[in-house]
């Protein structure tokens, strides 16, 4: 996975439980191992994720791991964290876009049940360009999102920085909805987020480059419609 740089935080409330680093050279090293573990994650799970498996990979002394996480316990903690931090950096700029076009849509469209349709079918095309660019262009992202979701279920330490991703990424929907005129935007959010983490999982089992847009045009749309059905009848 691509090297990520230090950002604000923009998930509250997450904590690293591993070593704190105050100079620039011990912040770059622990990043590069944790980085060295999300490609771990990717390509092997999370229970590959080793001391001497990630030291390799990260080019760095078996010391090095062990300095900065006690056991592999806090190393994967914070492997997972790092991933959630990266997954809110990556993609606010996408919604804070996304955002802008549906307002935009609102503020063209007329009271009817033809503009409840419009609003309906906008917000299906930004649901498919955000699943298609994530499964054409962040396949690794969403490799590891499932890799950590399966540790959660074993890994009790796991779920409350899965939580936090989780409520991260239905803050967004939320918000989305509420703008689009839902009457339960946060049941709506949770419906979408569901639908959205179904086709990008069915998306993960193909070829990038054979992705069926129509199957998960179809499938978005009809969640969108029913979701937002008293939009096209009032």
């Amino acid at each position: 996975m691509e090297a990520i740089k230090e950002t604000p935080q923009l998930v509250e409330g997450l904590t690293y439980k591993g070593r704190k680093t105050s100079r620039a050279g011990s912040e770059q090293r622990r990043r590069a191992i944790l980085e060295a573990a999300l490609r771990i994650v990717v390509r092997d799970g999370v229970r590959g994720v080793r001391h001497r498996a990630v030291a390799k990979e990260a080019d760095v002394p078996l010391s090095a791991t062990t300095y900065y996480f006690k056991d592999i316990s806090d190393l994967i903690t914070d492997t997972f964290t790092l991933f959630v931090e990266m997954g809110a950096e990556k993609f606010r700029s996408y919604w804070e876009d996304s955002h802008r076009t549906l307002h935009n849509t609102i503020a063209h469209i007329s009271d009817s049940a033809e503009s409840g349709q419009q609003l309906i079918n906008a917000m299906t095309d930004l649901a498919v360009a955000y699943v298609l660019n994530q499964l054409r262009h962040h396949r690794d992202y969403l490799m590891a999102e499932q890799a950590f979701k399966l540790e959660c279920l074993r890994n009790e330490n796991l779920r409350p920085i899965a939580f936090k991703h989780q409520q991260y990424l239905l803050n967004d929907l939320v918000a989305f909805f509420k703008q689009a005129g839902s009457d339960n935007a946060e049941m709506d959010a949770r419906l979408m987020f569901t639908a959205i983490m179904t086709v990008e999982y069915e998306g993960l089992l193909q070829n990038p480059d054979h992705l069926d847009e129509t199957i998960i045009r179809g499938y978005l749309h009809r969640q969108i419609e029913l979701m937002l059905h008293h939009v096209v009848l009032r």
